[in-house]
């Protein structure tokens, strides 16, 4: 149960990150350093000191970082002034002290820093239980320290604290701590969130509905982070098929076929001289991607055209899940796909994936030749999906 909660500070209570970017665009240019915003993407979340001697680096310039830091905090001063809690802050702060859950601050800034934010929101420190800045650990985010501090300060298991996080260094600090992490997409995006291994993406605090007991709060954690949805699982993924069909299955296992067969005739295949169309039909969209084999004088740089429909598919839709998958060859019975085309299937497929491996003579002679069709379970039954992946 979830008896804790760890608030980063910048980008979660305070919209900080355009105020401290700005600081330090103006403090650089103070010293004749003219920097980019983007130069600071790597450091943010990872403390001040790399924040500005990150990219004092890149541009090969030698910083005295405590005469920095003040230059830089006077200006953020300055600009700060005025600025609230982002939304929903202050209603998941009461509704958290209601609950009888320990909150703590966890932020990479020097206490400095978090002082100044705190003031401009309208918050004190005795609002919290705790507050640990970046200058009480030696290593900062994405080094686990700060939130092992902040849950041993409060008595608490790592495993018992929810960190509530915006940046990726900071999502990789939580994670390594042993917490569980609901990251704001207020600096990133959802989906660099969740690659870094974040178990909830929400827009900003907002998204909680109130709370008043620690029951409560964790039912919701456990609706937000495991919502009821009609996406299926293919593979490694979850896909929400299409809802209408602008062509019976039989109109797009036709298309498929075609489009299997006619990509089939540009197979470059000098050294075999063994052409294989295939083409799929993508769960999400109805769309049909198609490939052919294309050999190499490497023969381990050969694609076999399996692969190359699902790569096509996978460069225009990204998440990808396969309906159907129609195979063209010329042998009779015609040639089910390799064992590695099906390992690299098995990522996209569900088992009753429909399957069809058809012959050129099928295609040529109007229905007349082999045609066969199997569920890829029947193909693979037993595919390895690794283990972070498997729902």
């Amino acid at each position: 149960m979830i008896t804790g909660i760890l608030f980063d500070m910048d980008g979660v209570l305070i919209d900080s990150e355009p105020i401290i970017l700005q600081s330090a665009i103006s403090y650089f240019a103070s010293i004749g350093v003219r920097v980019e915003a983007e130069d600071f993407t790597p450091f943010i979340g990872a403390g001040d000191r790399r924040f500005l001697c990150g990219v004092a680096e890149k541009y090969n310039v030698v910083l005295d970082f405590e005469e920095a830091r003040h230059a830089l905090f006077a200006k953020y001063g300055e600009l700060a002034a005025g600025t609230g809690a982002m939304e929903g802050v202050h209603r998941f702060i009461r509704n958290a002290k209601k609950a009888g859950l320990k909150t703590a601050v966890a932020s990479s800034a020097p206490l400095q820093k978090v002082l100044i934010n705190l003031k401009c929101m309208n918050l004190a420190e005795s609002d919290f239980d705790l507050v640990v800045s970046g200058d009480r650990v030696k290593r900062n985010k994405p080094q686990p320290d700060i939130y092992q501090l902040s849950a041993l300060s409060l008595g608490l298991a790592c495993e018992e604290c929810l960190v509530l996080e915006d940046a990726l260094n900071g999502v990789l600090a939580g994670k390594r701590a042993g917490c569980m992490v609901c990251a704001l997409a207020t600096t990133f995006s959802p989906d660099q969130l969740f690659e870094k291994g974040a178990d909830l993406v929400v827009s900003s605090l907002d998204g909680f509905e109130d709370f008043s007991t620690l029951e409560e709060f964790n039912a919701l954690l456990t609706s937000m982070i495991s919502p009821s949805d009609d996406r299926i699982t293919y593979g490694a993924g979850k896909i929400l098929p299409s809802a209408s069909l602008l062509q019976t299955k039989t109109q797009l296992f036709e298309l498929a076929l075609q489009q299997a067969y006619d990509k089939r005739k540009n197979a470059y295949t000098p050294y075999s001289h063994y052409k294989v169309g295939a083409a799929l039909v993508s769960a999400a969209t109805n769309r049909i991607y198609s490939g052919c084999n294309v050999e190499n004088s490497s023969y381990g740089a050969t694609i076999c055209a399996e692969r190359n429909a699902v790569l096509n598919a996978v460069a225009n839709e990204g998440a990808l899940g396969i309906d159907t998958l129609v195979v063209v060859s010329e042998d009779s019975p015609p040639a089910p796909p390799c064992a590695m085309c099906l390992q690299v299937l098995a990522e996209f497929c569900r088992a009753d994936t429909e399957i069809h491996l058809v012959d050129v003579d099928f295609v040529e002679k109007n229905g007349k030749g082999a045609h066969l069709v199997y569920s890829f379970s029947d193909l693979l039954p037993f595919p390895f999906i690794f283990p972070s992946m498997r729902s």
